[in-house]
């Protein structure tokens, strides 16, 4: 993103200084507007109606388009709110980088010499606009709007000083094209990351055709059979990129997501489809290097047999967990260990080994909009911004203040606007933004490997971090040594709070002498040694101070003298 000066936007400037009539634009001010950045250019439209107007042209944001994505193959009649689409995607795109801890101390010396704390990555020229990006052990995936998924390499290069530089992610190449989604192994150690797997859609010519009407099917202007698209699951060796597996599914399901777990020997394949199941399959990692071929079993998972009235509408996994949240907003957690269960849920009583598939609804009584699934904990994002944790909390990592585990969703108020959260092993982080748009990193949890950059000794709660956040980062994500910071601005997508968060009310003055009245008594109540005195100032207090129901006050002050003992002192004393 080009922050310096432009001398046509000086232009630009002094013609609004001059001051045009609304009615009158200046000369040729669509050409100017064309060579400037799209920063200056959503900045001139914010100044009255007239530029704004004139700065939705879809020929100005064509224009844009052609000069900065060059590498971006685009359709010769686009609607207008395409080309700005486009122009921002392009424009806002990027992927920064800040080392973490000592998985770099592997690295030569002659690499790592001057190398930076804080790097970008390169950017690929046919990419348009980030949605994803995973660390692998060697490489980083990328994935953009156009369902591409990029292989960014680490690779030495020469500083200006003539110094040899290890650098990630310095060179780019196309893994898979007309991707839908992918995944890796979601352990956070990369070193089990071994294999990637990519939902694509391909055409299947030795399939037999289908009727156009069929979901997926591609139109056919003679009105005929048409050859089937068929949604595929390709398997690729994440060191030499290459495919060493392909699983194809029948035309008439169309699937929009892909997630993983379980272990190498039982590799467990998560499928959403479009109207809302969940189907899986079980793959043996160990075996795919084996040319050979053989018909793995799609199945239906027991949250689409059991609850079939409610569509899912995204999956998270775990090594050994599944998070399901419902088009409703309602959250789902299944658990495939007895230890993982007892970390989540606080007890192993209910566990039952041979049903791990039945999901367990979370009490939560808000709408979740998103989720993050870690090892042994979670953290739940809902419609009005409010986090909710869960699960373990050994080194702090739910940031509610202490180290109790938590069984139940429980709400951890943060200072700023949530943007994105992400669980870690041992350690949370989430993305915040302020009012004014400036966004920072916070975490808790633990410290060790420099996870949280600034605050080695970890924390209970969520902390500031020394994390140089760009404006337009909307996602993030962490390995053992790097942290990846995901930037990109799309213009089509739905805000993702429908409402502001509840505002406390501030305490009344009469409200708050209420409270240290009610404080007062608590205390005598506690330094009373006799139940008669207790049981007298208890209803003392429910008489003078408790705003209740009448008949409930009358109630609890007759019962109180009811269970008021006539004497507690010992014999012979009055």
């Amino acid at each position: 993103m080009d922050e310096r000066p432009n001398k046509e936007a000086g232009k630009l400037r002094s013609n609004f200084a001059c001051g045009y009539d609304r009615a009158e634009a200046p000369p040729k001010l669509e050409e100017i507007l064309s060579r400037v950045s799209v920063r200056d250019v959503i900045a001139f439209g914010a100044t009255c109606s007239t530029y704004h107007q004139l700065s939705l042209s879809s020929s100005l944001w064509r224009r844009l388009c052609h000069r900065q994505a060059t590498g971006t193959q685009q359709p010769s009649a686009a609607p207008p709110n395409d080309w700005r689409r486009t122009a921002i995607l392009k424009y806002s795109q990027g992927l920064q980088m800040q080392r973490l801890g000592s998985g770099w101390s592997r690295t030569p010396r002659w690499c790592r010499s001057g190398g930076p704390s804080v790097s970008l990555a390169v950017v690929p020229p046919l990419a348009l606009g980030y949605r994803r990006s995973l660390p692998t052990r060697d490489h980083l995936l990328l994935f953009d709007y156009q369902g591409t998924v990029f292989l960014l390499r680490n690779a030495a290069t020469s500083s200006l000083r003539g110094h040899m530089t290890w650098r990630r992610a310095a060179r780019h190449a196309v893994l898979c094209q007309n991707a839908k989604d992918f995944a890796v192994d979601p352990r956070s150690d990369n070193s089990f990351r071994q294999y990637i797997y990519v939902l694509v859609s391909r055409t299947n010519s030795g399939a037999e055709a289908v009727p156009p009407s069929w979901p997926g099917a591609p139109s056919s202007a003679g009105g005929g059979l048409t050859p089937p698209r068929c949604d595929c699951v390709e398997v690729y060796q994440q060191d030499t990129s290459q495919r060493v597996f392909r699983m194809t599914f029948h035309p008439s399901l169309t699937f929009i997501q892909l997630r993983i777990t379980g272990s190498e020997v039982n590799r467990v394949l998560l499928l959403l489809t479009d109207t809302g199941k969940v189907y899986s399959l079980s793959v043996n990692e160990t075996q795919l290097n084996t040319p050979r071929s053989y018909t793995v079993q799609l199945a239906l998972k027991e949250i689409s047999i059991s609850l079939p009235h409610l569509p899912i509408a995204q999956v998270h996994s775990s090594y050994s967990s599944v998070l399901y949240l419902t088009g409703e907003g309602s959250v789902y957690l299944e658990v495939h260990s007895v230890g993982v269960y007892r970390q989540f849920i606080g007890t192993q009583q209910d566990y039952d080994p041979h049903d791990i598939h039945t999901p367990l609804p979370l009490s939560l009584p808000y709408k979740v909009v998103k989720c993050s699934l870690g090892l042994s904990h979670l953290c739940l994002l809902d419609d009005c911004g409010r986090v909710f944790m869960q699960g373990s909390n050994r080194y702090g990592q739910l940031g509610t203040g202490d180290k109790i585990d938590r069984g139940e969703p429980t709400e951890v108020v943060l200072s700023m606007t949530p943007v994105e959260v992400w669980c870690g092993l041992n350690h949370s982080l989430a993305l915040l933004q302020g009012e004014s748009g400036v966004k920072e990193v916070q975490g808790c949890g633990c410290g060790g490997g420099r996870r949280l950059p600034g605050c080695s000794k970890g924390s209970a709660v969520f902390i500031k971090l020394n994390i140089k956040v760009p404006r337009t980062a909307r996602s993030l994500c962490a390995s053992k040594d790097c942290l990846f910071l995901l930037c990109c601005h799309d213009i089509a997508e739905p805000p993702l709070f429908r409402c502001p968060p509840p505002v406390k009310e501030e305490e009344s003055e009469v409200a708050r002498d209420e409270r240290e009245r009610l404080i007062w008594q608590l205390a005598q109540l506690r330094e009373c040694e006799s139940l008669r005195r207790k049981v007298d100032i208890l209803r003392w207090a429910v008489q003078r101070h408790m705003t209740i129901n009448p008949a409930h006050r009358e109630f609890l002050v007759q019962a109180l003298i009811a269970i008021r003992p006539v004497s507690d002192e010992p014999s012979g004393q009055s």
